[in-house]
C-alpha cells in the first residue's frame, strides 16, 4: 500500500460516502471544501499515528545536527514528542495571540541551534533549507494522514487548496524574504521536495535514534513503574504499528532510506490499520476523536457566530433582519 508522492491515493480505502454531519459531530459535512476538511482532519487525535512520517525531517544532514547535538532527542525521546505535539497544538489551534506568541517562541530558540555537521559543513537551524523542510514535512504528514483516514481523493486543485491553508495556518513561521518563502504552488512544492530526496536526503544519526525509539521505546518516567509489565508487551507492538502507518504515507523516495524495508505484508498491515482509523474517525465521539484545544476552539468558534447570527443588522424603527437571518 505505498503511496505515490504526488497523489498519495490509498486504494484499498473506499471512498467517502455523502451524509449530513452536524457541528461538531465526528467527521466534517461533504458540504465544507476540501481546506476545511484539512484542517479539521488536523486537530484529530489519530493524526499521532502517523508521526513517523516525520521521520524524513531526520534524514536532513542539518536537521539531524541539531537534534543529535541538542541530545534531547536520544536521552528523552518520548517526552521530546510530547513537546513538539504541544506546541503543534498551539501553533495550529490556540486562538491569535497564542498563536502567535509560540510561532515567536520557536523562531526564538532555534535561533540558538548552530553547528557543525559530520561532514564539517556548518549549519543554522534557521537557515532557510532546514527550516523550511520541517514545516514540508508536517504538511506531507497531515496530507498523508488527512487522505488514509479520510478516503480523500486528492484533485490538482484540492492538492492547492490544503496547501494554501497550511501556509496560511503556519505563516508565522515563514522566513521573511521572498526567496525564503515556502512555494505557492503544490507542483512546486512536490518539485522541491524530489529535488531534496535526490540530492541531499540521507541516513543519518538522528534516523537510527528515532527508529529504535520509537520500535523499542523504554518507559518514559511519567508512566509509573508498576506499569513495567504492561508497557513491555504492549509498546513495541503500538510502536510497530505507528511505523506502519507512517511509512506507509512517506514519499517514497524518503522510504527508500529507511534501513527497514518496505514488504508487501507492510501493505496489508496499513490496509487494515487505516480501515479502522476511518471508521473510529467517523464513528467515535468527538471527545474522542478529537484534542481538547482543537475541539473547543471550533465549539468557541460556533458559539461566537450563533451569538453574531442573533443581532440586528439595523438599529432603525422595525428593523428585525438579523445577521444570521
Amino acid at each position: 500500500m505505498s503511496v505515490d508522492s504526488r497523489d498519495m491515493s490509498v486504494a484499498s480505502i473506499a471512498a467517502m460516502e455523502d451524509c449530513a454531519i452536524k457541528a461538531m459531530e465526528i467527521a466534517p459535512a461533504p458540504s465544507w471544501s476540501v481546506a476545511d476538511r484539512f484542517e479539521r482532519m488536523m486537530g484529530s487525535k489519530l493524526v499521532a499515528m502517523f508521526a513517523p512520517a516525520l521521520f524524513d525531517e531526520m534524514m536532513h544532514p542539518a536537521v539531524s545536527a541539531s537534534l543529535v547535538d541538542t541530545a534531547r532527542i536520544r536521552d528523552d525521546p518520548l517526552n521530546r514528542a510530547r513537546r513538539t505535539a504541544a506546541s503543534d497544538q498551539l501553533a495550529f489551534f490556540a486562538h491569535k495571540a497564542h498563536r502567535r506568541d509560540e510561532m515567536e517562541r520557536l523562531v526564538r530558540l532555534h535561533r540558538d541551534l548552530k553547528g557543525v555537521q559530520p561532514d564539517g559543513q556548518r549549519y543554522s537551524a534557521l537557515s532557510p533549507e532546514p527550516w523550511n523542510w520541517n514545516l514540508i514535512s508536517i504538511f506531507f504528514m497531515h496530507r498523508g494522514a488527512f487522505i488514509a483516514i479520510g478516503g480523500e481523493r486528492l484533485s490538482p486543485d484540492d492538492n492547492q487548496a490544503i496547501w494554501d491553508r497550511f501556509r496560511q495556518m503556519c505563516d508565522g513561521l515563514q522566513m521573511p524574504g521572498r526567496a525564503r518563502q515556502l512555494a505557492e504552488r503544490y507542483d512546486d512544492l512536490c518539485a522541491y521536495y524530489d529535488k531534496v530526496a535526490d540530492e541531499t536526503l540521507t541516513h543519518t544519526a538522528s534516523l537510527d535514534i528515532v527508529i529504535n525509539a520509537t520500535l523499542r521505546p523504554a518507559r518514559p518516567g511519567y508512566v509509573p513503574s508498576i506499569f513495567q509489565p504492561i508497557w513491555t508487551l504492549i509498546a513495541p507492538a503500538l510502536g510497530h504499528l505507528v511505523t506502519v502507518l507512517g511509512f506507509g504515507i512517506m514519499h517514497p523516495k524518503a522510504r527508500a532510506i529507511l534501513p527497514l524495508p518496505w514488504t508487501r505484508r507492510h501493505d496489508i498491515e496499513f490496509a487494515m490499520a487505516t480501515r479502522l482509523l476511518r471508521l473510529a474517525y467517523r464513528w467515535l465521539p468527538a471527545r474522542l476523536v478529537y484534542t481538547p484545544l482543537a475541539r473547543n476552539r471550533w465549539e468557541y468558534d460556533r458559539l461566537v457566530a450563533h451569538y453574531k447570527g442573533l443581532g440586528l443588522t439595523s438599529f432603525v424603527p422595525g428593523a428585525t433582519e438579523t445577521y444570521g437571518h
